[in-house]
């Protein structure tokens, strides 16, 4: 269970470790912000670590995203069937430290409803408390580019703090 805030969003997203090695994950995840936009998603990541580099893991995967955008002057629906990657580093030396980033893209023949476009990046730091918690900062952006008007409805945007639960 990750649960992620800032001042003005909160991500919630609970996963299922897969694969043989438990580094690949399926997940369902729900963000919310103070203008009342949310945005809801099911995903898979892939991921495996990269025996050339130790602490690297590497990871590619998919989700599909459903948003009731509220930020705009007009109430919009959105969704997406989006691709993304995620690159995670434990350090070596200290396995409690670790940095990761993510990337996913949904471009306009797999966006749907009010939109064109979706898209959503993030970085953060980790810190391992215990090998069931980790606490984190960083920062992230999601957004949709609407229709007709190209307007960029962003929904995430800023620095968060957050807790990794691992049960």
């Amino acid at each position: 269970m990750d649960i992620g805030l800032s001042n003005t969003t909160a991500q919630f997203k609970y996963g299922v470790a897969s694969g043989l090695a438990g580094k690949s994950e399926m997940y369902a995840e729900l963000m919310y912000n103070d203008k009342n936009s949310i945005i809801g998603g099911v995903g898979l990541l892939v991921a495996n670590d990269e025996m050339n580099v130790p602490g690297l893991t590497i990871g590619v995967g998919g989700k599909a995203v459903v948003a009731i955008i509220k930020e705009t002057p007009a109430r919009n629906k959105a969704s997406a069937i989006a691709l993304g990657a995620q690159v995670r580093y434990e350090l070596p030396s200290e396995r409690r430290l670790a940095f990761a980033g993510e990337l996913y893209l949904a471009p306009k023949i797999i966006t749907y409803g009010d939109a064109d476009r979706y898209q959503q990046y993030g970085a953060r730091a980790e810190f391992s408390i215990s090998p069931q918690v980790q606490v984190y900062g960083g920062y992230r952006k999601t957004w949709f580019v609407l229709k007709n008007t190209s307007t960029e409805a962003v929904l995430i945007n800023g620095p968060h703090l957050g807790v990794q639960l691992s049960f």
